[in-house]
């Protein structure tokens, strides 16, 4: 008999206590959670005919460390009884949420969040949801979504701000994969749309912001449990009223009413349900560094910046210089590139594919186009976050996205990663496909 796919489902409570700082702007130490409007959740999906075979969990939280991810990774391959590199950890990039980046208050060591609260609610879920699996059926809608707008104003002086862009890119598809039963009853939906969770601004409250009201009312609407996960989103913000990419309480739920709206509608497009065919394949990618500067080039750009006053990206800029310096002095050997490793998940016509970076839309929709797959939705904070992965073309424009790309990592990308990364992932979807 042949053996049937099957979905388990299950979230988990990962809400922060009280004066826990709010992550996702660069004073993050100084902003307190003073309130909880609404709860963070470890969102747990396992998948398997009949027995878990690969895993994917959403986390409401903003970024995570590729170290830490991999740890979860590991957890939860152990709890479920998979391999490791058959899970994906995704974020939904709330701006609202503890830290789980950088070291210090949130080191994964010491933080008691991450080892008292984090990790037990991911296995919980995770356990829970291998335990309660269901042989299923699978629904695919989409619809064309205003949520996102494209974040890099561009001033009339030519500088590139954070603000809104409307002739920028941004990729408007939002896509809905829904699960049901044998007797149709629905069990898991997950919303794939890709805009920064920054409606809600520097509010002091706990929250999931705009994709917290979009997640609740499609599972009031069809009492399946529903998650999200966030596509590219380097470039895009939330499409708030007031012209900015930030606001607050109000503006998230201004703008989560349309993402409701917008989710509901894909729903409903979708045109039937149909047995799953699942498959997963794992492998490497390999990004090139930038050429490493001389000696020279680096100690003028640390002259240039001495004497004046430096915070933020300045003070990243001129910390990782001395870096780069300490790099040469050590005599060890330079490298060239970088290798990652990837797993793609592919149900039907829909294929998931990670990016540990916050890529820019036109690097996923650039992927989409050439993949032989229906729906390719990119996943942005995935199994790790190395920061932002600009497409080649913004990189001459600057702003904030791009001297993180360029200024923040001792060893940075190459300019044309963008070109790279799609390629090598294209090669691996198109193993999958012929699955």
């Amino acid at each position: 008999m042949k053996e049937k796919f099957c979905v388990g489902c299950c979230k988990k409570i990962i809400t922060p206590p009280l004066g826990t700082p709010l992550y996702g702007y660069p004073d993050y130490e100084n902003r307190k959670a003073e309130s909880v409007h609404d709860d963070l959740y470890a969102n747990a999906a396992v998948f398997g005919a009949e027995v878990p075979e690969a895993v994917l969990v959403s986390l409401d939280l903003c970024t995570m460390q590729a170290a830490l991810a991999d740890r979860i990774r590991a957890a939860v391959g152990e709890k479920a009884g998979i391999p490791a590199e058959q899970v994906i950890i995704c974020l939904i990039h709330t701006h609202s949420g503890p830290c789980t980046a950088v070291s210090g208050i949130c080191d994964p060591a010491t933080d008691p969040y991450i080892n008292e609260t984090l990790i037990p609610a991911i296995l919980k879920a995770v356990g829970e949801a291998a335990a309660d699996m269901h042989p299923t059926k699978l629904g695919i809608g989409t619809t064309q979504s205003l949520v996102g707008i494209n974040r890099r104003q561009i001033l009339a002086d030519g500088r590139t701000v954070l603000g809104q862009n409307p002739y920028g890119c941004f990729d408007p598809e939002m896509t809905v994969l829904a699960f049901v039963g044998e007797d149709d009853k629905p069990l898991l939906n997950i919303i794939h749309y890709g805009a920064h969770a920054t409606a809600s601004g520097k509010v002091p409250a706990i929250t999931r912001d705009w994709p917290g009201y979009m997640v609740d009312r499609m599972e009031a609407l069809t009492g399946a449990m529903t998650f999200f996960i966030n596509g590219a989103e380097g470039d895009v913000g939330p499409r708030l009223s007031s012209g900015r990419t930030t606001g607050d309480l109000t503006h998230a739920a201004e703008i989560g009413g349309v993402a409701a709206v917008d989710a509901i509608r894909a729903y409903r497009a979708i045109p039937g349900y149909r047995a799953v065919h699942f498959r997963t394949v794992t492998g490497q990618v390999t990004l090139p560094y930038r050429p490493f500067p001389r000696r020279e080039e680096i100690t003028a750009e640390m002259a240039e910046m001495e004497g004046k006053p430096m915070a933020g990206l300045d003070l990243r800029k001129y910390q990782v210089l001395k870096q780069r310096l300490a790099v040469l002095d050590s005599g060890g050997e330079i490298p060239v590139s970088r290798t990652l490793g990837q797993v793609l998940f592919a149900f039907n016509e829909a294929v998931l594919v990670p990016f540990p970076f916050e890529m820019f839309s036109e690097i996923t929709v650039r992927l989409r186009q050439y993949s032989p797959f229906g729906h390719t939705l990119g996943l942005s904070n995935a199994n790790g976050t190395l920061a932002y992965l600009p497409s080649k073309e913004q990189i001459p424009r600057g702003g904030y996205e791009v001297r993180k790309f360029t200024e923040s990592h001792i060893f940075p990308m190459a300019d044309n990663t963008d070109d790279v990364i799609i390629g090598e992932n294209l090669r691996l979807i198109e193993e999958i496909f012929a699955q």
